[in-house]
């Protein structure tokens, strides 16, 4: 091989080195780029991952849909380079919102803007319901609905690509059985990207990143929808819980208000039964005392020690097969409100009861035991037979029974509501014709006025009075009633009736009028027979006196000569005469005050100084073994008084003072001044009265058996006391045989009307 050839073949050998490093360089530029592009693409696709689990892991930290949806957008946008990314909301009624969006500033928000049906028709829906995408490289080159194209333009929308928010239908798959096929997703929105400033061809992946996104929002829409269910169902949880704390707090409550009502009640029961008046005992089924109170203590003698948890000690005696029955018939449900037997207390008292009882049930309503209650009804008893027996006197007695309800004084009535046969057999009247009226209809023109206002006066006061009236029969004759009323009272002291015994007493009126007139006639012999001594005596002494001074002055002449004897003889003469004068005088007034014709006319006086001069001129008369004296006590003021018939009180109180004084001594007259009355007292040391006599000490005429030869008529004090009647006065004597005797007459200073 020639240097040429040589030099051919290495050129030739060049030539191919140069061609085979130009398809090395080749094949690793393309290698290179195609590395590049996988890197590119392994880099893409690891930012999409980047993103989805960037996404999945915000959904799974926040439970927040609002926040988890504006993230979405946000990053979507960014990641695309898109001019608008935004979520439509599909609305029950076709309508449709953009409840989230992210947009350039230089393009018009769609967010919060709801679109009509026509923009996403329905018919659109089943597709996407499948999982249909739309990709739009140039929305005015695309097979777009017009009224879609109009829209786009209106926000300026070149390029978009729509992926649906698909949910699983739930509800379907509930009511739905395994024979039914499954209903397609529910169609809960669109993700969408819009392209605004060009048209854009749509890779695969960036469909694929929005499919993968839709998925992980419609993830976080269910989650958000499973928390708020969850929040739902927690809060009526929560509201269901508190409701039914609430009423078990009220259950607690109401039960701690039951428990506390029972305790209450059971503690007034407890009360009850042992502050109660009647027996209370309760039996368990064998019969033995399980309560035993105070009372049945009280009643039958048996403590409470004693008989608790033993058989009831009160029918042990003879285990009565009438108890007996009664038990088991109380024991199977009866019921016995009153059932009178006779029993006997441990000291073997026999005493009536009433007893009642009845079952006692447990919580589940079965009889586990009897209570009784027993009340103690001798003493009623006894009442009821002295009542049976008051009824039959009642009825039998001879004397008329009227009673009558008992009415406050002067309130119509009272009413007699009973009359017995007594009363129908005296007045004639029968009980039907008397029911309902007043006792008045007895009473007539000679009915006392002043024996009925004592009556009247008695019942004010709820005492017991006895009169002597006359009333009339039906017929309208007159008899005699002498009436008792009595008030009776319940048992509780309120006075409800008035029972009137009435007796005709006319046939012993007519004895009594009789003995009274023979009485009288007696009582004038005696006053006669007194009279006729007195007069013998007292008038034949001054008399005799009188006359034997006349005899002298007239047969002696010596004595008529004498001055002295003449003048002696003189006053024994107008002595006698003045004495038998006082005598006719006390007679006449003793008269004229029986006859009603004593004159009495009072009038202002001085009584201090009355009684001063009064005692002086009896001084003058006087001998002089008497002492007269008088004193003045208290504020004297002028009394209404007659004159005359005080200067006859103090005449006889004064001179039957000397005159009893036989033995002298003094004689003393006080005045007291108290602040209505006067006090006139005359005090002696004579010789007093006897205390068989001092009952008789206004009676005319008699004197007591210690006066001797002391001559007086009798008529004194009587004098005294006719006079002191007439000043509507009171007199009162003190005496002691041989001490003296004392005279007080109380006198009201300003007098009284008659």
């Amino acid at each position: 091989m020639t240097d040429f050839s040589v030099i051919n073949l290495a050129s030739i050998g060049v030539g191919f080195s140069i061609i085979a490093l130009g398809v090395i360089y080749y094949f690793l530029n393309l290698e290179v780029t195609r590395r590049q592009r996988a890197e590119v693409v392994l880099r893409q696709q690891t930012e999409r991952e980047r993103l989805v689990n960037q996404i999945a892991q915000h959904i799974r930290e926040s439970l927040e849909l609002e926040e988890v949806l504006t993230t979405t957008v946000a990053e979507v946008r960014e990641f695309l380079q898109a001019d608008r990314v935004l979520i439509y909301r599909l609305w029950e009624d076709g309508t449709g919102s953009a409840i989230t969006e992210t947009v350039l500033p230089e393009y018009t928000k769609i967010l919060g803007e709801t679109f009509p049906q026509e923009v996403f028709p329905r018919e659109y829906h089943q597709a996407y319901s499948l999982g249909k995408t739309r990709a739009i490289a140039n929305v005015e080159q695309a097979d777009v609905e017009p009224c879609l194209a109009d829209f786009l333009k209106q926000f300026g929308v070149k390029a978009k690509l729509v992926v649906p928010i698909l949910q699983e239908n739930r509800q379907a798959d509930k009511q739905r059985d395994s024979k039914t096929p499954a209903s397609p997703p529910y169609l809960w929105g669109l993700l969408i990207a819009h392209q605004c400033d060009r048209t854009r061809v749509w890779e695969s992946w960036e469909i694929e990143l929005m499919k993968q996104l839709a998925t992980q929002v419609a993830i976080a829409i269910q989650q958000s929808e499973l928390y708020k269910q969850l929040q739902t169902l927690n809060a009526e949880l929560e509201h269901r819980v508190q409701q039914r704390t609430q009423e078990l707090a009220k259950a607690n409550v109401s039960l701690r208000a039951e428990i506390a009502e029972r305790q209450r009640t059971q503690a007034a029961l407890q009360a009850l039964i042992t502050a109660s008046p009647r027996a209370i005992f309760t039996l368990d089924l064998e019969g033995n005392v399980k309560i035993w109170n105070p009372a049945a203590e009280r009643m039958f003698g048996w403590t409470e020690a004693e008989v608790i948890n033993r058989p009831n000690p009160i029918f042990l005696d003879d285990q009565l097969e009438e108890y007996n029955t009664l038990q088991q018939s109380i024991l199977q449900g009866t019921t016995y409100t009153r059932v009178e037997l006779r029993r006997f207390k441990k000291d073997g008292t026999a005493i009536d009861i009433v007893f009642s009882a009845a079952p006692l049930h447990d919580s589940d309503d079965s009889i586990n035991g009897m209570v009784a209650v027993i009340a103690d009804i001798t003493h009623q008893k006894k009442q009821e037979e002295q009542v049976r027996l008051l009824q039959s006197v009642v009825v039998n007695t001879n004397d008329a029974v009227v009673i009558t309800e008992a009415q406050p004084i002067g309130e119509p009535g009272p009413n007699i509501i009973y009359v017995n046969e007594a009363f129908t057999r005296i007045t004639g009247y029968s009980l039907e014709e008397v029911l309902g009226k007043t006792p008045r209809i007895l009473q007539g023109a000679k009915t006392s006025r002043a024996e009925l206002d004592k009556v009247w006066t008695a019942l004010s006061r709820w005492e017991t009075v006895t009169v002597q009236v006359i009333n009339y029969r039906k017929d309208g004759s007159e008899f005699w009633n002498e009436f008792s009323i009595v008030p009776v009272a319940d048992q509780t002291g309120w006075y409800t009736h008035w029972i009137s015994v009435q007796r005709d007493i006319t046939g012993r009126k007519r004895l009594d009028e009789i003995r009274m007139a023979l009485e009288r006639e007696r009582e004038l012999s005696v006053l006669k027979t007194r009279f006729f001594s007195m007069a013998s005596h007292e008038f034949r002494t001054p008399l005799s006196t009188a006359l034997a001074a006349a005899q002298l002055l007239e047969n002696c002449q010596d004595e008529w000569d004498n001055s002295s004897k003449r003048l002696r003889n003189l006053q024994r003469i107008q002595l006698s005469v003045k004495n038998m004068v006082q005598i006719l005088d006390d007679i006449l007034t003793i008269n004229r005050a029986e006859t009603g014709k004593l004159e009495f006319n009072p009038k202002l006086l001085d009584l201090e100084e009355f009684c001063g001069y009064f005692v002086e001129e009896m001084r003058l008369s006087t001998d002089e073994r008497h002492t007269l004296s008088f004193v003045c006590q208290g504020k004297a003021v002028p009394a209404l008084v007659d004159e005359r018939l005080l200067r006859s009180i103090l005449s006889n109180l004064l001179l039957n003072a000397i005159k009893y004084s036989p033995q002298g001594g003094n004689v003393d007259l006080s005045l007291e001044f108290k602040s209505d009355t006067v006090i006139l007292q005359v005090q002696d040391q004579g010789i007093g009265i006897p205390l068989a006599d001092q009952k008789q000490l206004f009676e005319p005429f008699h004197r007591g058996k210690n006066v001797r030869s002391i001559p007086g008529t009798g008529l004194g004090l009587v004098v005294v006391k006719k006079c002191v009647d007439l000043h509507q006065g009171d007199i009162n004597i003190t005496t002691e045989v041989g001490i003296g005797t004392t005279c007080a007459i109380a006198l009201p200073l300003e007098g009284k009307s008659n």
